[in-house]
């Protein structure tokens, strides 16, 4: 009776474990043009050619190509969705204005 108590534990145990690697997902990198609109902290509001306006989430990992963007500035941004499901830039080129 102890015994399968012990294999039941292991393998709900093993199950969970699978079950967890099936859900991680890997990150895939998009690419975002547009122009910068305002700048707060860690994040950065960009109009796309489209007219919308999404925000990105600058962090330790964010390369920057020269200096960071001003308002009014055209940029490329490429960015992945952390964890969080923020917008988590990875690098920022300036285009120019």
């Amino acid at each position: 009776m102890r015994n399968r108590k012990w294999m039941v534990v292991i393998g709900f145990f093993i199950l969970m474990v699978f079950s967890l690697l099936l859900t991680i997902e890997e990150a895939h990198a998009s690419v975002f043009y547009g122009e910068v609109v305002a700048t707060e902290g860690k994040m950065i509001q960009v109009r796309g050619d489209n007219g919308r306006v999404s925000v990105f989430w600058l962090g330790r990992h964010t390369r920057l190509s020269s200096r960071h963007p001003f308002i009014g500035d055209r940029v490329k941004i490429t960015y992945i969705k952390d964890n969080l499901k923020r917008n988590a830039a990875t690098r920022i080129t300036i285009l120019g204005r």
